[in-house]
Formats: structure tokens, sequence, C-alpha cells
């Protein structure tokens, strides 16, 4: 008989999948954390789940009721002996809770080790399975840790102690989605399992008795247009926990990355907080509690674009969508210079027109955040084209080629010392928000230099506005081939400063 242990939606998903191919004839039983579900659902869910004839049994981990058991709250500085009396009060609790052998069950799965059952496994050295808390997870362990601190601290002290997290000496395997692995990711014990592939290609026949246990209906959206789908994200697992500063990020990455498409908008199960209606009047909205890796089973089109501050979950999408948008953590407190990088990408992309494919060092830039809006674009790159440096440092102040200097919010950045061999091009980018706005009236400045004569020339001059309508904003662009006067003015703003 096999024992699963699940603490996240996607861990359910992925073990009813597991489970339906891998151990097909085998019993099987599922331990859940109790928080995985609200309170008032718990007892229903544990129900259906039991109806469907999945599982031999189905029992929620009180993980409330062991924290009231397990002592003192654990921090970073706590001592060797203070860590181990709370393992020791946890896995008396578990012992004592469980009222069986769990040596009996073979495998052992476990998802999310830093919960009480995995804690005891863990701390008793019992053989098991890790299973990854989201697709290509395991390949991101640093991110991983950073949300189960933000969860729970005494949990991530304890697994940082016990080597937990898909580092236990006693993980036999780790269970995973490896075509969502970091590139360059290696883990001897890795093995693939994918829900996607396995609705697809080894029980396709389950689908719809799975489908139907989420309650997952078919989708049905307009044709003409292309499916854009954006991922919300849980507050809690955010950098800034903060409603307006997610709402502005969500509008933001619309505006920029969804104009003329079809938004679906799929809610985190736990996003309770932002009205994604009010917000996206237009759009389809999806029910929260359905797994993202389902989503592929419920179009009657292909979905062409996925789009996401940072879900975790935006690797279940990747199968099958055309192309993911999604970005580093970064943005969550420097949301704001999203703007600064559009303007970049513009100007890169005006260069491109003129110069053909470009050739492009970063220096201090977020690569993830232009790399998106170059995508967008479509701004052609290649190892032969045209060399440009892209910083937000301080630019060489005798350049050997192109550069594009992000000197970024007017208010604060100092002028820049431009070269005075060669060509200077300012582009201004000037943030109008209207009435309503969760945004502040901002502003921008770039500058491009280059070194060849006359080559800046060829840049037609910029004067458009770029519409942000989810955002109640407008950023005004406009670029300025500078005189040799403008160039000295300039520079003497700097020495002044200096």
């Amino acid at each position: 008989m096999v024992l699963y242990h699940v603490s996240t939606t996607y861990q359910l998903l992925y073990c009813i999948t597991h489970r339906l191919a891998r151990h097909p004839r085998e019993g099987a039983g599922l331990l859940l954390v109790e928080y995985i579900f609200p309170e008032a659902r718990r007892k229903e869910t544990v129900q259906r789940l039991l109806d469907t004839g999945w599982f031999s049994f189905v029992r929620l981990v009180p993980e409330n009721q062991f924290k009231l058991r397990r002592g003192n709250s654990l921090t970073e500085s706590s001592s060797p002996q203070e860590i181990e009396g709370v393992i020791r009060n946890i896995c008396a609790c578990v012992q004592g809770w469980l009222g069986m052998d769990v040596k009996q069950f073979s495998p052992i799965y476990i998802g999310s080790d830093q919960w009480s059952f995995g804690i005891y496994c863990l701390a008793n050295q019992i053989p098991h399975v890790y299973i990854e808390d989201a697709s290509g997870m395991l390949s991101q362990r640093e991110r991983y840790m950073k949300i189960t601190r933000e969860i729970s601290l005494t949990n991530y002290v304890i697994s940082q102690y016990l080597h937990g997290a898909g580092t236990s000496e006693y993980e036999t395997a780790r269970l995973c989605d490896m075509r969502n692995f970091v590139p360059g990711f290696t883990d001897e014990k890795a093995v693939n399992f994918s829900i996607y592939d396995a609705l697809k290609e080894e029980i396709p026949q389950k689908a719809p008795e799975i489908l139907e246990f989420y309650g997952a209906n078919p989708v049905t959206v307009s044709q003409g247009r292309p499916v854009c789908m954006y991922m919300t994200q849980y507050l809690k697992s955010m950098a800034v926990k903060d409603l307006d500063v997610q709402e502005q990020i969500t509008n933001l990455l619309v505006d920029y990355f969804a104009q003329g498409f079809q938004l679906v908008i799929k809610p985190h199960p736990k996003d309770q907080w932002l009205n994604y209606r009010r917000m996206f009047p237009e759009a389809v909205l999806l029910p929260p509690n359905i797994n993202s890796e389902l989503i592929p089973f419920l179009f009657d089109q292909p979905v062409q674009r996925v789009l996401t501050a940072s879900s975790t979950s935006v690797g279940g999408m990747a199968p099958f969508a055309q192309e993911v948008f999604q970005f580093t953590t970064e943005i969550e407190t420097r949301f704001e210079h999203l703007h600064a990088v559009y303007l970049a990408a513009v100007l890169l992309g005006e260069a491109a027109k003129a110069w053909g494919p470009l050739h492009l060092s970063l220096q201090r830039v977020n690569a993830v955040q232009l790399e998106n809006f170059l995508r967008i674009l479509e701004v052609p790159q290649m190892e032969t084209g045209t060399p440009v440096l892209v910083t937000e440092g301080a630019p060489p102040e005798a350049p050997g080629s192109v550069v594009l200097w992000i000197a970024g919010e007017r208010s604060s950045g100092k002028p820049p010392v431009l070269p005075r061999a060669g060509q200077a091009l300012e582009l201004r980018g000037t943030l109008l928000p209207e009435e309503g706005s969760l945004l502040t009236e901002n502003g921008f400045l770039l500058y491009l230099t280059d070194p060849r004569p006359g080559m800046l020339s060829q840049l037609p001059p910029l004067d458009f506005v770029r519409e942000l309508p989810f955002s109640r904003a407008k950023l005004q662009i406009q670029s300025k081939l500078l005189t040799e006067e403008e160039i000295d003015a300039k520079n003497h703003e700097e020495r002044e400063i200096l």
C-alpha cells in the first residue's frame, strides 16, 4: 500500500494523477495538511475524495493542534537544543495522532516535508519519495525556501536543520516536472512525472473523471482574438504584501503584455481579496480552485500567451501555451521601473530597424524584464549584430560601441556624462495618471550614444503616447537627437552637481 502526504492543491492533483497512472492496482492512503482547504470546506472535500474511490483513506493532518503543542516558536538564532526540542514535540504529536506504523507503506510520497508529517519522517530517518511544491520548483530551492520562511519561520528553521526540501539523504527519489527546471539544473535523484503528460498520454481515459471532481467546465472564448491567460499570486507569498501594489502590478502587466488579446484570469486558489471582475470586466474569469495543469483540457482553442508576475504554477502551462511571460520577484518591489525598461526596448527596436539585428550586453539591468519586452516588440538579436551596451550604471566616458543608458526616474537620477565624440539621443518618458489611477506621475530619461558619425540620425524621432487603460494612465514618449551644445550643457550640469 502506498501513502501520499500533500500540503498544496498542486500536490493534491499531482498525487491523484500519479496514483491513477503509476499505482492503479494498489491501495493508497492520503494525508492532507488541514490548511490546504478553508475550514468550512474541509469535511466536504475529504468526503468527496473518499467517494471517488481513489484512496482507501483520507485524513486531515491537524497542524494547528500540533502547533499549540510543539513548544516555543523558532528563529534563525535558535540553538540546536531548542530546535531539537521542538522536533521531539512534533514527532510525539504525529506518533500519537497517526495510530499506525508508517513503515507498512511503500513507497511513502511526501510533498512539503517542512510540515509535521514530513518532519516526523526526516527526524526518524524514514525513506520516502519527495514531491516538489510546484512544477519545476525542485530547481528553485532558494525561492521555495523563501516562500516557506514567509509562511512559517519555525517550519523553515526545522527544514534547514534537517536538510529537507529536496536535499535529504533519506529521499530515495524526487518526483518533479523536469520540463520546467531552471536551465542548467540537474539532480541525480530527480524522477520526471508530468500531470499534463500523464493525462494526455498515460491515462487519458481518467481525465474526464478528474475534471468532474474539480468541477472544471469547458471554457469558450471569443473567436478571432488570441487568448492570453494571466495567472495571479497569493498575496502572502509576495515580497510586498500590499493589495494596491498587487493591483498595480497586475494592471501594468496586462496593459503591456495583453493588449489586443482575449484576457482570461486564473486566480490563485488563495487569492481572495482582489476583485478581478471589477478590474477586467470583459475578461473570462476561471474558478480559483481549478489547477492550472487542468486548464489545457478545458479550452476549445489554443492559448497563445500565459502571463504572470511570478506565479509558481506557470510551469504547468508551458506544455500547451505558445509563449510564456514571467518575471523575477524584483517586479514586486520595483514595478514602476517597468516603464523605463519598456522605453529601452522601444529605443532598441528603432535601432534594430535602422541597423539590423543587435548584439546586446547588459550591465545592472533586469535581463528578464528587458528580454520580455524585446520579445513582445520582436526586436531581432544575433551574435554578429551591432554591439550595444545596455546599462543602468554610469556609462563609460569613452565608449567604443553604442551605449543605451537607462537613467531611470528624472527626479532621482543625476545627469550623465555624455561622450563628445559621435552622437547622443535623449528619450523622455512621462507617466500621466488619470483620475482613479493607483500610479503616480513620473518621468524617465534614457540616453543612446553612438561613436559612429551620423548613425543616430538614421533613427526617426519618436513622439507618441502608449495607452495603459487598465492602469488608467498614459506614457508620453518623445525622443530628440542632441546637438553638441546640448551635450555640453548636460555635461556642465553634471559637473555642477559634482
